[in-house]
């Protein structure tokens, strides 16, 4: 992908522009600070000066702490008291590119350029808010009027050539690029074949990487110590799947221009796709040890710990990150989940519920919240926070799912269905929503619309493993279609073949065909994967039973008995045990 160098250099100039407005101006005899208001003849100029220089310092304080919404509104009450000042305008602008307001940013930087034609820096950041809004020619304009004022002006031409590739001009762009390579005094020709090779990156075909290839190699023999051509040459290295070569060329680069935390990084990168992640992690940590680590790098390498199952250093890490950066989602809900992982429930709930709703990882955290809460027994308030989820920005899926599993283990199967039905009138064809759907319908003794909608999930997705269990176990129990509820047990267990459910459910269907020796072996061995369950055990007695074995029937009726705690369920298991006592004093 093509780096647009144009348009975050113009934003750092823009930056800059805003810090140096901000300065006081050189001190004189007396120090005093230069207010960049011209009062107003119409008002007290003194009352005018001193509101105006207010809000601009604490407009000034509140961007430098990472305030910018709470900074525009001062900002904009500078420029109401004076509309003539185009360093005002520039800052004002500023403030709205922070806060991503760029048409307000635009109209801004036009006002300031009006006001003073002449000032290049205004005039390049104007090119770089057109070039970031697509509006091509416009920023093409402002570069040449920085051109027509300073003919020796290094940075406007390249910008120039560039918009030119972004418009897919690029036969232009190079003719434009090569024009400047003739120019014997031009003073930074390295920029020049880097954005020789960024066009034709831009651009498909073999022909075109080899160009771009020898365009950024050349742009390295001019500075060797070039960071984004080098950076751009491993990444075309990269796409080509030579990721050796792209490895070299970085760690080469980094022995001869002692360290760069960009290359770092990358090299970093290539390691976590190899799968090597201790390299990875020792290049990040490099990264941390040399300059002020950020919060990208400093993320990277606490999922690196986690991916590591290092969960304690991840955890510390995570600390760190959330103390440095109280606003950082993700390193909340990371830290919550690490918590999670490692039995710190408390922790990891109170972190998953302090995941802001602006979060792409608030869905996550109010299902995992909910989760734990609802392992914890506390329902009540996982329904609260779940309800609450879907009231805001949490209408997702599996919001849904599971607000209806947690009205279910309530016995609310009429609630739960409207909750499903809710998200289904939006999520359609989500496997998971219908499922759920389809075993609340079954709650509800609705046997016809349960088998029809778990059919429904098998038309979306074939190989949904619990579906096809789930279908083919209803067909025997309803003594329906027992043929089609082999195939369907049989697929499913072809998918997941050490699931004991899924065995269990082969098992009932063959025993339900009375093949109770081919069932007795199937159960056995899903037995073996689930031996705490119920369910199971007691299927396996039935067969035990059905086929003359009864001393290992009363066994796995009594295993059965002691597994659940439904003591309906244990009433039915020891009926059975004292029909089987009866039959055999029967025969006997």
């Amino acid at each position: 992908m093509r780096l647009s160098f144009k348009t975050t250099t113009s934003a750092a100039l823009l930056l800059t522009l805003t810090a140096c407005s901000s300065m006081p101006a050189k001190k004189t005899t007396e120090p005093k600070m230069q207010s960049l208001v011209t009062p107003s003849s119409a008002l007290d100029p003194v009352n005018v000066r001193a509101e105006a220089d207010y809000n601009f310092i604490m407009g000034d304080v509140l961007s430098r702490e990472g305030k910018s919404e709470q900074a525009v509104p001062l900002f904009e009450k500078v420029a109401a008291l004076d509309p003539n000042s185009a360093a005002v305008q520039m800052r004002l602008s500023a403030e709205y590119l922070k806060v991503g307001k760029v048409k307000e940013a635009i109209l801004k930087a036009e006002q300031a350029v009006a006001k003073d034609s002449k000032n290049i820096e205004s005039l390049l950041v104007l090119g770089g808010l057109y070039s970031a809004d697509k509006s091509y020619d416009k920023a093409i304009a402002q570069y040449k009027a920085v051109l027509h004022l300073e003919p020796k002006n290094s940075e406007a031409p390249i910008y120039i050539g560039s918009l030119y590739a972004d418009k897919k001009e690029f036969k232009k762009a190079e003719q434009y690029f090569h024009s400047l390579l003739k120019d014997p005094g031009y003073e930074t020709p390295h920029e020049v074949y880097y954005y020789i090779g960024l066009t034709h990156l831009d651009q498909e075909g073999v022909g075109h990487q080899k160009s771009a290839e020898k365009a950024l190699k050349k742009a390295l023999e001019i500075k060797p110590g070039f960071e984004d051509a080098l950076i751009s040459l491993a990444n075309l290295y990269l796409q080509q799947n030579n990721r050796g070569k792209a490895l070299a060329l970085c760690l080469e680069y980094q022995k001869q221009e002692n360290f760069s935390p960009k290359v770092a990084d990358l090299i970093a990168q290539i390691y976590i796709e190899d799968g090597d992640s201790e390299k990875a992690y020792s290049q990040l940590e490099m990264i941390s040890g040399n300059s002020e680590s950020s919060l990208d790098v400093q993320m990277k390498m606490a999922l690196l710990l986690i991916e590591q199952k290092r969960f304690n250093q991840a955890g510390a890490k995570l600390k760190d990150i959330v103390a440095q950066y109280p606003t950082a989602d993700s390193a909340r809900y990371y830290l919550a989940a690490v918590q999670e992982e490692t039995g710190d429930m408390e922790n990891a709930i109170r972190n998953y519920m302090q995941v802001p709703h602006s979060s792409k990882h608030f869905s996550e955290a109010i299902v995992h919240a909910a989760h734990l809460l609802k392992g914890q027994g506390k329902l009540n308030q996982a329904l609260v926070i779940t309800q609450k989820g879907l009231q805001t920005k949490a209408d997702k899926p599996q919001v849904y799912t599971m607000y209806a599993s947690l009205l279910d283990a309530k016995a609310d199967y009429l609630g739960a269905a409207q909750v499903l039905e809710q998200g289904l009138s939006k999520y359609s064809k989500n496997v998971e929503l219908l499922f759920q759907h389809a075993l609340i319908l079954d709650r509800l003794g609705r046997k016809d619309t349960m088998i029809a909608q778990m059919k429904k999930v098998l038309e979306i997705e074939p190989n949904h493993v619990q579906s096809l269990s789930y279908l083919a176990f209803s067909l025997a129990e309803l003594n329906q279609h027992l043929p089609e509820a082999e195939r369907l047990a049989r697929r499913a267990l072809e998918l997941d073949p050490k699931d004991g459910y899924v065995l269990d459910t082969l098992g009932w269907v063959l025993f339900k065909q009375k093949r109770f020796s081919e069932s007795i072996q199937v159960l056995e061995k899903a037995h073996e994967y689930q031996a705490s369950a119920s369910i199971i055990a007691e299927h396996l007695a039935d067969a035990y039973s059905m086929h003359s074995q009864a001393d290992k029937a009363r066994q796995m009726y009594e295993k059965a008995a002691s597994l659940t705690t439904d003591q309906k369920r244990v009433s039915k298991i020891r009926s059975k045990l004292r029909e089987l006592s009866l039959s055999v004093s029967y025969l006997k």
